[in-house]
């Protein structure tokens, strides 16, 4: 397999940027997953600054796999919503500078009927933040959490405005009793990056995470479908929680390897 390009959720690794990029490095990965909230926030750096930090992730081999920008409401909440869309467009921009067109947004569960105001609410921001995407060079990609697939095609096709992705979650999917791979197939279009974790089913719409290889999720069958799918975007080791992030993450990246080398 040809087209892996493994990243590392950057959050793993502790708060120090510094120290958490030189641990992502000694992972083989090649790629960094960052937060652009959070981690890296782009008020934080100034023009020297941001010179720095890429020229430091050239030294270590690494590239910016995608950027991420949590927000505390979601976007169908009219409470500060001016003030968290001009955020997240800076937060398009601050991403592209840094060398990636993918910019992971939350939308929660997509609970609202098509007809609602609150997912009229949605699609309208979306769409004015994939017209300042396609501005700027950067895909506002849509990370959602129990939403059935069809839902977030549904969503991801009223977006006209520009490009809009899809982030793949197949440990959220199998977690909520779906199909990964018939996920995969129906969003392919839009899939812009997927994440690589695996979890085990516990009660009704919940799941608990277990390190790569000893939970549910198929990847044997979802890194052949990426392949027969030619997918070329970053697939990026992610730990949400347990006692040891970093060291699940490091063998999450060898695992998929080996995995994928057969």
């Amino acid at each position: 397999m040809d087209f892996l390009r493994l990243a590392v959720d950057l959050s793993a690794f502790g708060t120090s940027p510094k120290r958490a990029l030189q641990a992502a490095a000694s992972t083989g990965a090649t790629g960094v997953l960052v937060d652009l909230r959070h981690g890296l926030p782009e008020s934080e750096f100034s023009q020297s600054g941001r010179r720095h930090l890429k020229r430091y992730l050239e030294e270590l081999g690494l590239q910016i796999a995608a950027a991420s920008f949590p927000t505390r409401r979601a976007f169908d909440d009219r409470t500060d919503l001016e003030a968290r869309i001009g955020a997240t467009s800076r937060a398009l921009a601050f991403a592209h500078e840094l060398g990636t067109d993918v910019l992971i947004l939350g939308v929660r569960s997509l609970a609202a009927e098509p007809e609602d105001e609150a997912h009229g609410l949605l699609v309208d921001v979306l769409n004015d933040l994939a017209r300042q995407g396609n501005h700027v060079g950067t895909v506002p990609t849509i990370s959602t959490s129990g939403t059935s697939p069809a839902a977030v095609l549904e969503l991801v096709q009223q977006i006209d405005g520009g490009p809009v992705g899809v982030d793949l979650d197949p440990a959220a999917l199998t977690g909520h009793g779906a199909d990964a791979v018939a996920a995969f197939r129906l969003l392919w279009d839009f899939v812009r990056h997927v994440r690589v974790r695996d979890a085990i089913r516990e009660a009704k719409g919940q799941f608990r995470e277990v390190p790569m290889g000893r939970g549910e999720v198929v990847w044997d069958e979802m890194l052949a479908v990426l392949d027969e799918a030619e997918y070329g975007g970053w697939l990026t080791a992610t730990r949400m929680e347990g006692e040891d992030r970093a060291g699940d993450v490091a063998r999450a990246v060898a695992w998929v390897r080996a995995v994928a080398l057969g």
